[in-house]
This record gives C-alpha cells, structure tokens and sequence, in this order.
C-alpha cells in the first residue's frame, strides 16, 4: 500500500478500524481486528461510452500488425484499427483464471506478447488469443505483483514490488511447463551493505534500443540503479533525489509516494548520435511523485535537469516518441501534457542545474479519471496520441489535442481529415466575443438588417391567402435556406458526364447520309491508284559497292537456286509390296494355293463317271485324305513363317 491514502481512522478502548482508498486501482481497504476488507469501486458508465467495463492497463499500437492493442484490468485483450473498428478479442477468463492485469510488454520481433498479473505468473501469448507458456515470478512461493516486463536477447526480464529482478533464461517452445527465474548476476549480496542493487521495491525499468544495451531500473525511493545487460552487472547508481530514510521514530516519517518512480525511458537518439554533446547531454527521463519530470545522464550519473510538469498531483507518468523530439505526461485527474523536448538539456556547458519547462505545445482533457497510459503513432507524417484512463476508455487525438474519438463508439471515424484546419475554419465565429472589431460590425449588421427588415403596415399589404392555398403552396427552399443553397452550388459546380449520342462523323456512315444501301465492313472504304515511287539515284558509294561486287563474286547474281519436283527425281513407279516383309507373302500364295485346290477337286468328284458297281463311300474318303494332306502341308508352311518372324 505504498500509494494509498488513509481516508479515516476509528479508535477506542475496545477496537480499532483503519479505511484506506487506493485511488490508482479504484479499491478501498478496512482493517477490523485481524481481517482486511477491500472493496471494489466502478465508476459510473451511464451515458458515457468506453472501451472496456473495467480500468484500461495499456493501450499500444502495433507497427507490425497496424492495429491498436488495448488490455484492461479484468484481462480483457482487444484490438482496433486506427478508424477505430474492432478487429478481434480475448479474454483470460476463457482460459480459466480469473486475476487482476497489472501490466503489457512485447517481445523484441513482434510475434508475442507479455501480460503480467497480481498473482505474480507471467502469460506468454500469441496473436491468435492462445497462452504459449506461464512464468512463475513469485519470491520464496509468495506472489509477488508484476508492474513491467522487457525483453533482453532470450531473455524476460520482469520488476514488481519487489527488491529484486526477476529473469528467465533460454525458453524453450515446447515447454509447457511453468518455468522458474533464474539469479540475476548483480544481486548476489545477502545484507544492504554487500548488496549493488535497491533497498526498495522496484517499480519500473528501460532498456535501451542499441547496443551496448543497458538496464535502467527505479524504486520507490527515488533511486535509480544502471545494469550491464551482457554480464549483468551494476554501473552506476543515481541516487541524487533519494528519499533520506528516517531511523528516529519520534519524528513524523514523510511521505514515499513523493519521491516514487513511476516511468523511465532512454533517449536513444541522443545515445547513438555522433555529436559531440551525445556523452555530456541528458539520455535517462524519468518521472514520479509531486509531478516532477528529471533528466539524467547515464553515463556519467548526473542530474543535468528537472522541472515540475503537473503541479497538485500525487504522481504522474510519461511517455516519449521514437524520435525523442515530444515528451506526453498525465497525471490522475485526466490531464495530458505534450512538450518539445528536442533541444531540452542538449547543451550542457555549465554544471548548474536546469530548472526551466521546455516548450508547452498543448495541454487537453479527454479522460474523466488517472492517465494509465500515452503512446505516440505516427501515419502518412503525421503523429498521433493514443491515450488510456482508469474511466475505461481509450481516446485517439491528434497533436492538437482534438480528439477523433473513442474506441468502442458506434461510428468509425476519417484519419484523413486533419481537425486543427477544420477548428481554424470555425475560429471566426466563436471570436467575435473576443475582438472588439467584430462588435462594430455586428452593430453595423445590426443596423442594416433592421433598414430591411418590413415594418407593419407592409406586411398588412400582403395578399391574403386561404387555407387550401397554404397547404398546395409549395415553397422554394432551394434559395431560402443555407442548405439548399449548398447542396446546389455542389450540384452546379461538379464535373457533367457526357451522355451517349448518335455519331454521326465517322467515315463507315457514309450511307446513312447518301441514302445508299450498305456495302459490309469496307464498303465505304475508298480506293485510290498507288502512288509512283521516282527510281532512287546512284550515288558514288551505290557505284562502289557495285564494282566491289562484280569483283568478287562476278556476274552470277547471288540467288537460290529453284527447286526441282519430286517427280523429276523418281527413276521407276513405286511399288507398295516392297515394304511387305517376305514371310508374309509367301504365307499368302500357300494360301492362294491352298484355295485354288480345293476349288479344282470338288467338281472333279462330282462330275466323274463311277460304274454302277463302285462304293460311293470310297471315292469320299479318298477326297477327304487329299484334303487333309492340304491343310497339313498348309500348317507346315505357317509354323514355319511364325518362326521365322520370331
């Protein structure tokens, strides 16, 4: 409870009753005895329109995907287009597990994402809504609240309210095991003396962009402590806005939450530009309690600036584009801040501290409730702020601060249309209360409007007009009224399309107008004598190559020679039989034969003359054997030929 706020204490002889109200997570806790109650309190959505039912943890927008990535706190995962359509959403309550959502980090190529809960797991995800993996960041088996989560090459690094950092080493994707951290390198001191790292929890982290890559972690003391991210080893400490620990108990202990760390971002663009000021010039922003942003120099552990951003806050937190030119803060009643940071603590000449704000651009409202958190996006060069609140909603404004609208309204809106120029266009009408000009005028106006307007006694000249008149009078609102006017200037001053006529230019209708019957496709087409082309003159190189020529190759023009038919080159008829193999005709004229002796001795046996005493039978038998003799002389011959082919 290191951000509550007591609201009222009840004491007597008999017990005593402790209210506190954590107004950054809307709960309320009592203390009867040995019990602690907390309450949950949801603002009031009537007539209001938001985003998600429940606090808004991170809204982020997706480089790769194009898409806004909104989390809240009941584990509700959504995401929008920038015309603020919903595209798809998940839940971690279909997964089972019904925890609070503190925190939302990436991974380093844009494939998964990281949300950490107050059950002190961490829930490694995928686009398509499924949970590759949980991590248990818990200390010695109690649960421990997950505020921020970054990645280092393989590795997961996660800060929450504790004093140590939490990594784990080589996951592997298969794995789906809860995976345990591992001892980070620079905590290996058991007592506060031996210890490198904090003595308090530590709330928040950055990490920079480009090698060499180093940690920057921040407590709730105000102390900020630099890691190596390749041997893991502590830097450097920045403790110059430390909160002093008070040991003697007779004094009043002040306030932690004023010196709190709430954000830390690194300027990479100044760590990696080549300039001469890049080792000397503020690289480390950070931001927390009372208000206050501070500028660091990590290299070298001083405090080059700091000014009070939000004045009457608790707390505020920050965010920085990816070119380091504008800072955004918010604060915890809805306030957003957008400042020019580009040449903020670049020149650092003298060692004086530097106490002056850098140059306000805007300041807007459109949250009822805490900032929770602010990312710029830039489309078609322009840049964008997107914005989250604990009232549940997620608002998309432009630099300007006017905003487009909420995610989660009815109707989408246009990215094209730039609001300042529209607001600049109806600037006029709202200044006359501001110029003393345009009172003049309106006098003026006033003055003549009254010349024109008719008096009494004309409109009693008007003509008298029945009821059924009035109701069939139709009246012409296309000049009396300014949208009439409008809608037809529009309809005068658009481009007319060409409506089809009949073509009447075109050569192929010549018969239409002569009257003459249609001749087909070309009959129209005119017809006309070649014209006669003058015979070339020679020319002294033409007379050259000429007598190069006769040179060469003589008189014989070089020309193919004509070729022949093919019935001059036959000496003798082609014969078809000579492309038959030989087997075959021979097989053909056994055949013949065969054929030609079965037809010679059947008229033989019927015709000749046998005595009267001669057997019938016998002649018979005697045809059939020669028959027989035939047809196996026949058989002989084909086997033969079948041999031979084979």
């Amino acid at each position: 409870m290191k951000f509550d706020l007591c609201t009222q204490n009840i004491s007597n002889n008999y017990m005593e009753i402790f209210c506190w109200f954590d107004d950054p997570r809307s709960r309320f806790f009592a203390t009867f005895r040995t019990n602690i109650l907390m309450w949950e309190i949801k603002p009031d959505v009537k007539n209001r329109i938001v985003t998600h039912d429940r606090s808004i943890v991170a809204a982020r927008y997706l480089i790769k995907h194009k898409q806004v990535m909104v989390v809240c706190q009941a584990g509700d995962i959504s995401f929008w287009s920038l015309e603020g359509q919903r595209t798809n959403r998940f839940s971690e309550k279909s997964i089972g597990e019904n925890v609070d959502t503190t925190c939302l980090g990436f991974d380093e190529f844009g494939e998964k994402f990281y949300t950490g809960g107050s059950d002190g797991k961490i829930r490694v995800w995928n686009y398509n809504g499924r949970v590759l993996r949980n991590l248990e960041a818990t200390e010695d088996g109690t649960a421990v609240e997950i505020t921020q989560i970054e990645t280092l090459k393989r590795r997961i690094v996660a800060v929450g309210w504790s004093k140590y950092l939490t990594i784990f080493r080589d996951l592997q994707e298969g794995d789906v095991k809860p995976a345990l951290p591992t001892e980070w390198k620079g905590d290996k001191g058991e007592d506060e003396d031996t210890r490198e790292g904090h003595n308090e929890d530590i709330v928040c982290m950055s990490v920079t962009a480009f090698a060499p890559q180093l940690l920057a972690t921040g407590s709730i003391d105000g102390e900020i402590c630099i890691w190596n991210t390749s041997s893991e080893l502590f830097v450097r400490r920045l403790d110059q806005r430390k909160r002093v620990p008070n040991h003697n108990k007779t004094q009043l202990q002040d306030n932690s939450a004023d010196f709190a760390m709430t954000t830390l971002c690194f300027l990479d663009k100044r760590i990696t530009s080549n300039t001469n000021t890049s080792s000397t010039c503020a690289n480390l922003v950070s931001c927390g309690g009372l208000g206050f942003v501070r500028f660091w120099n990590a290299h070298s552990g001083k405090l080059i600036g700091e000014f009070q951003a939000h004045s009457d806050v608790v707390t505020i937190i920050m965010e920085i584009d990816v070119r380091n030119k504008y800072l955004g803060t918010g604060d915890v009643n809805g306030l957003v801040k957008i400042w020019n940071i580009e040449e903020y603590c670049l020149q650092t000449n003298t060692s004086d501290l530097i106490t002056e704000s850098p140059t306000l651009l805007t300041e807007f409202t459109t949250h009822t409730d805490l900032i929770t958190c602010i990312d710029f996006l830039e489309k078609d060069t322009r840049t964008f702020i997107l914005t989250s609140s604990a009232d549940g909603s997620v608002v998309l404004s432009d630099m300007n601060g006017n905003s487009y609208g909420i995610f989660g309204q009815p109707n989408q809106w246009r990215l094209d249309v730039d609001l300042s120029k529209v607001n600049e266009e109806e600037v006029p009408l709202d200044q006359s209360e501001h110029d003393p000009d345009s009172n003049e005028n309106s006098k003026l106006f006033d003055e003549e409007t009254q010349l024109e307007l008719p008096s009494s006694d004309s409109n009693n000249n008007l003509p008298t007009m029945t009821d059924e008149e009035m109701l069939t009078r139709r009246s012409n609102v296309w000049q009396s009224t300014s949208i009439g006017v409008s809608y037809q200037e529009k309809r005068t001053n658009r481009r007319q399309r060409n409506q089809p006529t009949l073509i009447t230019s075109k050569d192929y209708l010549l018969w239409e107008k002569t009257g003459l019957a249609p001749g087909g496709a070309y009959g129209s087409l005119d017809t006309y004598d070649p014209p006669n082309i003058p015979e070339q003159k020679k020319t002294p190189q033409s007379n050259l190559n000429a007598a190069w020529h006769a040179a060469n190759f003589g008189d014989n023009s070089r020309r193919r020679p004509v070729p022949t038919t093919i019935g001059a080159n036959l000496k003798s008829a082609f014969d078809e039989r000579s492309l038959i193999p030989k087997y075959i005709l021979d097989y053909e004229v056994k055949q013949r034969q065969l054929f030609e002796l079965k037809t010679q001795s059947q008229p033989k046996t019927i015709s000749s003359a046998t005595p009267a005493h001669s057997n019938p039978s016998i002649h018979m038998r005697q045809a059939a054997d020669a028959v027989l003799k035939l047809k196996r002389q026949s058989s002989t011959a084909t086997n033969y030929s079948d041999q031979k082919a084979q």
